[in-house]
């Protein structure tokens, strides 16, 4: 003890007592206090809004995710291969001319004129008939697919 005086005195003067202690009548109203804090507990709703948001958390977090990945992947390929891009760029391009290309052809040609055009009895007549009006009329009148049966069964 002597030892201790001499290498920290305020470490020795320090009381020997416990100093944790229980309040004064703690457990006697102990099933009290208990029993009153679980029914406030229980009467406490949560708030719908953290519920809206604790149920959105994970769709927001996907779509982070996705944003991110997007954002990581398509923009670096975007500048460093603008070739590829243009490329893919054209191809779209070319199918919606193709598509103009088949609708103005409907729209010239009519079951009508198609059946005259039938109707006349002369050659020579027969060949002022062009493949686009005959293309058009068979668009417009038979599908995809029955055209590609007709065709396969040949």
């Amino acid at each position: 003890m002597s030892e201790l005086k001499n290498d920290a005195p305020k470490l020795s003067e320090i009381k020997k007592e416990h100093p944790f202690r229980v309040p004064d009548n703690y457990f006697e109203d102990f099933s009290s206090r208990l029993h009153t804090r679980l029914e406030t507990e229980k009467q406490a709703l949560p708030n719908p809004k953290s519920r809206i948001i604790r149920l959105l958390k994970p769709a927001i977090g996907l779509a982070a995710s996705f944003i991110l990945v997007f954002l990581l992947v398509f923009w670096p390929l975007k500048s460093f291969l603008p070739s590829y891009m243009a490329k893919n760029n054209s191809a779209i391009e070319t199918t919606t001319t193709e598509e103009d290309t088949y609708l103005s052809i409907l729209e010239k040609i009519d079951e009508n004129s198609f059946f005259a055009l039938l109707s006349e009895s002369s050659d020579e007549e027969i060949n002022d008939f062009n493949d686009e009006e005959l293309m058009s009329y068979v668009s417009s009148n038979f599908s995809e697919y029955e055209i590609y049966l007709e065709t396969a069964n040949e």
